[in-house]
């Protein structure tokens, strides 16, 4: 949820919950300079009103506990020096609610508003350009998608060439310094220069072999499903983007 959507469903829900109105904005425009980064994020994966309306009712609770009490009011004297009678007090005012408007009467943010707040032009306004825009959003969705769909094709085509890499490493590679360690041993009989050279030679095969056996290992089953959860972390929080976007255009559309 956005901060300044969060702002003023809090600010609602605390005069809901019988925070008066004046109170309620001062106390929502204080508790906003003290917000962190990590706040900040927390607010942005407020979804629904109804979490939003959950933390005022524990403000509410623990600003209403302390809320003192307020003093009668002196008997004012009249312009004549008498007192004003029982009567003739003045009342105090009730705070005017009905001017305070929850930022959206639905529950959950990303259903449509109710009735209330749905009009006939919005509504025709919203799906009108909703038919008119479908060929471009759906041409955008599914360049997104396909976009998607290439990358998790790429990362499991990666994942099936460097393992048959290194298949095909430790294969070439052990045959290959064993041949050489096992002519160089047979070469030790006649030429030990010669067969030392070839021992090795093999062993230094062989290592390098190892390593880059290792490499391969690690990056067809470590280094790319890792990138592939991110990918779809990725993924979820585009949607969920895509989702948020037209939820809200709907929304702001019924409005008008």
């Amino acid at each position: 949820m956005e901060l300044d959507v969060f702002m003023k469903v809090l600010e609602s829900s605390l005069v809901k919950h019988g925070v008066p109105s004046d109170m309620a904005g001062q106390h929502a425009a204080t508790l906003r300079t003290t917000f962190t980064q990590g706040d900040l994020a927390d607010i942005e994966n407020i979804r629904s009103e109804a979490e939003v309306d959950s933390i005022a009712a524990g403000i509410a609770s623990i600003l209403n506990k302390h809320k003192p009490a307020k003093p009668a009011e002196a008997p004012k004297p009249s312009h004549a020096g008498e007192m004003y009678t029982e009567n003739d007090a003045p009342r105090p005012m009730k705070a005017n609610t009905s001017s305070v408007r929850p930022a959206q009467n639905s529950a959950d943010f990303f259903e449509a508003p109710d009735g209330s707040d749905r009009t006939p032009k919005g509504t025709a306004v919203f799906w009108g350009v909703l038919i008119l825009t479908l060929p471009i959003s759906l041409a955008l969705l599914g360049l997104v998608l396909g976009a998607f769909a290439f990358l998790y094709i790429a990362l499991i085509a990666g994942i099936i060439g460097f393992i048959l890499a290194l298949i095909g490493v430790a294969a070439c590679g052990g045959g290959i310094a064993l041949v050489g360690m096992i002519y160089g041993v047979t070469q030790l009989f006649s030429n030990v220069p010669a067969g030392i050279y070839e021992i090795g030679l093999g062993v230094i095969i062989a290592g390098a072999s190892v390593f880059i056996a290792v490499l391969l290992y690690n990056a067809a089953v470590r280094f790319l499903p890792w990138v592939m959860h991110w990918l779809t972390v990725f993924f979820g929080f585009v949607m969920d983007r895509i989702k948020y976007g037209f939820c809200l255009a709907r929304r702001e559309c019924y409005k008008l």
